[in-house]
């Protein structure tokens, strides 16, 4: 089982500086393949969280703790044949590490209730990523609670392919307590973010161009959850997370 390191900056800015930063960065970067044919270079995301009944997990990021984790399932289509993709996210300080794990569609209920025995053919990475996603979820006693969809425009580095440069834009939430992952659904809720979120990433080093660029449009980090803000903001419209 491997973690991937990361470093991923988040920013959110108005369309004005997202569009400002795109030109800054445009020399380096190329379209995501999985969003070239797209006209805005953009596809859709859809997250699944789980988390404990007392809401441990999002507690965890609210309180700032340096060493925390989510679990999420993400889905990028509604097709019966697409897979879904079973996720741990840890956050060590700065440094972000990832499992993931694509699994049938039709094998999540079976996963998340425990069962194992409705995937074959994965490799002995991905077996191992599996495991632990279903280790720390049966530790955490977590439960599938929330959706969360948005539009990811996405560039990666031109010589760089650790490097991406994302813009999520149009969130949108619903609460959700069973394990469905679906990109269209009628009950999600708009959400205001207040701007783009914008996400620099890269592995181990800042790319000296992604720097300048950041430097240029005057940015400000700042920690933005996109499951955190749903959860409060369903709040604020009186839905709360399933039990």
């Amino acid at each position: 089982m491997t973690y991937h390191n990361r470093h991923e900056c988040k920013y959110v800015v108005p369309e004005a500086v997202a569009a400002r930063l795109l030109k800054r960065v445009a020399p380096f970067v190329q379209p995501d393949p999985f969003a070239a044919q797209s006209p805005t270079h953009s596809y859709a995301i859809a997250s699944l969280y789980l988390d404990d009944q007392q809401n441990s997990l999002y507690r965890e990021t609210i309180e700032g703790r340096p060493h925390r984790h989510k679990l999420r399932v993400r889905s990028y289509s509604d097709e019966p044949s697409a897979p879904v993709f079973l996720e741990v996210k840890r956050r060590r300080d700065r440094v972000v590490q990832k499992l993931r794990c694509p699994v049938p569609r039709c094998a999540l209920p079976a996963l998340l209730g425990g069962e194992t025995d409705h995937v074959d053919g994965l490799s002995a990475p991905k077996l191992a990523s599996l495991r632990e996603f279903l280790r720390l979820q049966q530790l955490s006693k977590a439960i599938p609670r929330l959706l969360v969809r948005y539009d990811r425009e996405a560039w990666v580095g031109r010589d760089e392919d650790d490097v991406r440069v994302t813009f999520d834009r149009h969130l949108s939430a619903t609460p959700e307590g069973q394990a469905i992952v679906r990109v269209r659904d009628s009950r999600y809720e708009t959400l205001q973010p207040r701007g783009v979120v914008l996400e620099l990433k890269f592995t181990d080093r800042c790319p000296p161009w992604m720097a300048d660029a950041v430097r240029a449009c005057e940015l400000r980090r700042r920690s933005f959850s996109k499951y955190c803000t749903s959860v409060d903001a369903l709040a604020e419209l009186g839905q709360e997370l399933p039990s």
